[in-house]
């Protein structure tokens, strides 16, 4: 019978602290670290004959439609005469 006591007793300061350390009982502050990276507000050139060429590799685009995307991106690209 007190073994029994002593058991009930135990699991219940073993239940008591386990829903104390999940459960908010202790005032751990975790910090995180924002990482910024800056980012150009519109894409290179490059990127975007990269993202085009992407995109026919994947079956997204026909040849014909890269061929012609292609050549408009360049001529964006070039400066004006």
């Amino acid at each position: 019978m007190n073994f029994l006591r002593i058991g009930v007793v135990a699991l219940i300061v073993v239940v008591a602290f386990n829903l104390a350390g999940c459960c908010g009982g202790g005032s751990k502050e975790t910090k995180t670290e924002k990482v910024i990276v800056p980012q150009s507000s519109t894409p290179t050139l490059g990127k975007e004959l990269e993202d085009l060429e992407s995109a026919y590799k994947k079956g997204a685009i026909t040849k014909e439609e890269f061929e012609a995307a292609k050549k408009k991106l360049i001529e964006q690209g070039s400066p004006s005469k």
